[in-house]
């Protein structure tokens, strides 16, 4: 995924686990013509969540959700049923060739994480297609962007256009890994040939390990997974999976110190045993973590 995809999952995973304060919400002061934006925030939810309802009149629903910083796409069926799955999705638009993307079905409604790559199948009006177990959906949709944007304000998140505005210089890390500076906070990546590795910490400073790759999409939700530090006993312990990262928080300080210099990590999760070669992780993580603290002091309370 590129970086403003993976940076958005990334975020919205953290909000949602770890009960990181919640963006301060508005309502939509300018409609979307041929959307409905709506706030669908429930009472103690974590995170805030906002869907834009393309009103296309049809017997088959599509609909953008922002849920903090993650952008889904969905689209609601009789057909889909109400079992718990994946499927595969191909996007199409004249002019552009097929997108493939798994997919989440439940409760009749089927959705994907909208990253830079589907995002770029949004941006202009005309039909959008969509396959899904050989049957084919259209939408001859408008406005897309101007909904995306709607529901990015109605969650408190800042627009493509306020994204590009702000400009922040990347923060430095080692060489080979990737910085991601964002509103919330910010996080060092290095990419892998099984899994990306990705550090940071949290608002209470304790560390944040992730795991993420492209053709994940999964559910949020709580896993159990053990991991393996080089040659250490592998560690049991509880984390988090949600569109394509799976996350762990180590709060015993050995186990920062033994990750801190770590050369291999291998990942046991429900979806399978995945590897990852990492170097330079204790300075790439000191320095995610000293500019999201620098975000911290500068953040209005």
């Amino acid at each position: 995924m590129k970086a403003r995809g993976f940076a958005l999952a990334l975020w919205a995973l953290i909000y949602s686990s770890l009960l990181s304060p919640v963006p301060t919400a508005s309502a939509d002061t300018n409609p979307v013509p041929g959307w409905t934006v709506t706030k669908t925030t429930e009472h103690g939810q974590t995170v805030e969540s906002c869907i834009a309802t393309w009103n296309n009149g049809g017997p088959n629903e599509l609909t953008i959700e922002a849920l903090g910083g993650l952008l889904t796409l969905s689209i609601s069926s009789p057909a889909f049923g109400q079992e718990k799955l994946e499927e595969i999705v191909s996007l199409s638009k004249a002019g552009m060739g097929k997108l493939q993307r798994r997919a989440r079905v439940a409760a009749g409604i089927c959705s994907i994480t909208i990253d830079d790559e589907v995002d770029s199948y949004l941006e202009k009006d005309g039909p959008l297609f969509l396959e899904i177990k050989g049957v084919n959906y259209s939408f001859s949709v408008a406005n897309t962007p101007s909904a995306i944007d709607a529901v990015r304000r109605c969650v408190g998140e800042p627009t493509k256009a306020d994204m590009a505005a702000q400009q922040e210089p990347s923060f430095s890390v080692p060489s080979g890994w990737e910085s991601f500076n964002m509103a919330a906070g910010c996080a060092a990546r290095l990419k892998g040939n099984e899994v990306d590795t990705l550090v940071t910490i949290n608002n209470k400073d304790q560390t944040l390990l992730l795991a993420g790759r492209k053709d994940w999409n999964s559910w949020g939700e709580q896993i159990k997974l053990t991991l393996q530090i080089d040659s250490k006993p592998p560690l049991s312990l509880e984390g988090w999976k949600w569109s394509n990262l799976a996350l762990v928080l180590l709060a015993d300080d050995k186990d920062v110190a033994s990750l801190r210099k770590a050369s291999v990590l291998r990942w046991h999760l429900p979806t399978g045993d995945y590897s990852a070669t990492v170097h330079d992780l204790g300075s790439a993580l000191d320095a995610a973590a000293a500019c999201t603290k620098k975000k911290r002091l500068s953040t209005p309370h």
